[in-house]
């Protein structure tokens, strides 16, 4: 099986190719330019030239699982968070029903089903996050929804917790990775929304029965 990798530029898209690649992991990294598509494929992963903005479905040929980690950037204004992580990933979404995917991974964002909640600035993007959860939630795509706390570049500790109370906010951009990973090998990750914490949870156990 092989999975699709929306946002394998960014750097938790980053972090799981290159796992992928040490593991054996069968996967296609989705990126914006031909000079991205050579690193991937340097790294020994198979890559496709494809816009969210654009179309992008013959980037899903032959790929029966798709992993969504794109996001417009913070350096962005609001017309590409709407693009970008809402009408890109509802997209992606659709397309990967009208392919029959089999699994669907979204990294969305803690407390993305709270928007007004977040600092003003953000605001925008938690809605996009939210409204692109939803549209996943009420498909009959099979998924799990992955939703990070504060990203750090910090190495993997291998461990997560998924409970918001009891510590810091933070969660490494590796160990995300790895959640990904997790996620797309353990059958009791279908279904799930998971918060995601730098804990003490070992990630190799996180979708036990």
């Amino acid at each position: 099986m092989k999975t699709l990798v929306i946002g394998a530029n960014g750097k938790i898209g980053r972090h799981f190719c290159r796992g992928a690649a040490s593991t054996g992991r069968p996967v296609r990294a989705m990126v914006r330019q031909q000079e991205h598509a050579e690193a991937m494929e340097a790294m020994g992963v198979e890559s496709v030239v494809a816009d969210l903005e654009d179309d992008f479905a013959h980037a899903f040929d032959g790929c029966d699982r798709v992993v969504f980690t794109a996001g417009s950037g913070g350096a962005t204004g609001g017309d590409k968070t709407l693009l970008v992580d809402l009408y890109g990933a509802i997209r992606a979404i659709d397309e990967s029903l009208s392919r029959g995917a089999l699994h669907f991974v979204m990294v969305s964002a803690m407390r993305a089903d709270q928007p007004l909640a977040s600092p003003p600035a953000l605001r925008h993007y938690m809605v996009a996050k939210k409204l692109a959860d939803e549209h996943l939630l009420r498909s009959s795509l099979p998924h799990t929804i992955l939703r990070p706390g504060r990203l750090s570049d910090e190495p993997a500790s291998g461990a997560v917790r998924t409970e918001v109370s009891g510590g810091g906010f933070d969660i490494s951009r590796e160990n995300v990775a790895l959640c990904i990973a997790a996620a797309l090998d353990q059958p009791g990750a279908r279904g799930r929304v998971v918060d995601l914490l730098d804990g003490d949870t070992a990630i190799d156990s996180l979708f036990a029965a």
